[in-house]
């Protein structure tokens, strides 16, 4: 026998040994990324891909294997939701999907069983997901509405004017928005005067600052869309003088881009709960690591839905190097045990559950002095309210119950 030949049948030994052949090695992972990436919510969708992105080069390759990303447009669409991540699985064999947000997460549900691989989302509401309607299929890394009126208690505890005020929520009409509200109105300590919700098209939110106004509201929880609509709400409240009469609380933070663009005006608000913040850094070297390696590839700070959308990425690729395969059974029984430093800080998925025992960030928006990643204004984190006070119940108490 030659040597060249020997040396082959060696080489294909160790390879099956391992579990790979030199074909399989190097054939991609793929990834598909289901997000909006057009219209006015757009910098949403950009802040959840370069999130991907980033723990993807952070954490890449996986099983010896490059990661491909195969990205679709949601549109915030349940329909196109549906369609789209349909045509990820069954036309681009992806073994996982990233990026979705509640309209999209809240589509895929029932359908779950039929797409057949694991939905990791980052940037979902709607405690139902992973409490009455868990399934086995999707995980969420992001605080739900339930915790956030939990961490929201606790800011109300914290804070006087806060407790007194008379509580308004204004935002857009859909889902997460009525969430918002419901969370508000479930806080019994607080004194709800009222609600206005506004089409999705809304740019004069003039009519409905002033149904705020003659409700008299000192507090208002603002669940506009998360895009350009909640920069043209802010600079209006300003001008008519909203900002000076009632104190505004971000139900899940604000995005740093819009933090940029608002500048001082970003000073006006308060987080009663980001499910992520960038100057987390300072209590953990994960958020760091992120920031610096996010600031490297794109230019720019890690905003909230970033360093979510990284976190979950880093949870699925450690779930598929713990399981060894792509197999989408043995992943999800990966994803079940895992745990892991992420940008969030240290993250696991609730025992027999599918939510993230993730910390919600609280505190208000100001300068940064010197800035820094090029973000001038961001949020303080006064606190990192922990899952065991925002989650205290079991997944099955919580109402999960897993088929």
């Amino acid at each position: 026998m030659g040597a060249s030949r020997l040396a082959a049948i060696l080489f294909a030994s160790v390879a099956c040994w391992f579990g790979a052949t030199p074909s399989s090695a190097q054939e991609p992972i793929k990834i598909g990324v289901l997000t909006i990436r057009s219209g006015p919510a757009t910098p949403v969708g950009d802040d959840i891909l370069a999130g991907i992105e980033t723990a993807t080069k952070m954490y890449g390759p996986v099983l010896a294997r490059p990661v491909e990303l195969i990205i679709e447009e949601s549109q915030w669409n349940a329909q196109q939701a549906v369609t789209k991540a349909t045509k990820l699985v069954q036309q681009n064999r992806v073994v996982a999907i990233l990026g979705t947000s509640t309209v999209e997460t809240l589509a895929l549900l029932p359908v779950a069983d039929r797409i057949g691989v694991p939905i990791v989302t980052s940037n979902s509401g709607s405690a139902a997901l992973t409490r009455e309607n868990c399934s086995k299929w999707v995980f969420r890394t992001n605080g739900e509405d339930l915790m956030s009126a939990e961490a929201l208690r606790y800011l109300i505890s914290q804070k006087a004017d806060l407790r007194n005020a008379k509580w308004f929520t204004l935002g857009h009409d859909y889902p997460f928005s009525r969430l918002v509200a419901g969370t508000v109105k479930s806080v019994k300590e607080l004194n709800y005067v009222g609600d206005a919700f506004a089409p999705m098209d809304t740019t004069d939110w003039s009519p409905f600052i002033a149904r705020a106004r003659a409700a008299g509201a000192t507090a208002i929880m603002v669940s506009v869309t998360l895009g350009t609509p909640m920069l043209q709400f802010l600079q209006q409240a300003s001008d008519f003088g909203l900002t000076k009469e009632a104190q505004l609380v971000a139900p899940i933070g604000l995005p740093d881009w819009l933090v940029a663009k608002l500048g001082s005006l970003s000073t006006s608000v308060i987080s009663a709960g980001s499910w992520a913040a960038w100057r987390y850094e300072d209590n953990e070297p994960a958020t760091k690591q992120f920031n610096e390696a996010f600031f490297k590839i794109h230019g720019r700070v890690a905003g909230m839905q970033a360093l979510q959308a990284g976190s979950a990425a880093q949870m699925l690729y450690s779930a598929i190097s713990k399981a060894g395969s792509t197999d989408p059974d043995k992943v999800v029984q990966a994803l079940e045990t895992i745990e892991a430093r992420t940008p969030v800080g240290a993250l696991k998925f609730q025992d027999g559950g599918r939510q993230a025992m993730v910390p919600l960030f609280l505190g208000p928006y100001e300068a940064v002095n010197p800035p820094l990643y090029g973000a001038q204004f961001a949020q303080r984190v006064e606190t990192a309210f922990p899952a065991s006070k925002s989650l205290p119940q079991s997944a099955a108490e919580s109402g999960c119950k897993l088929k």
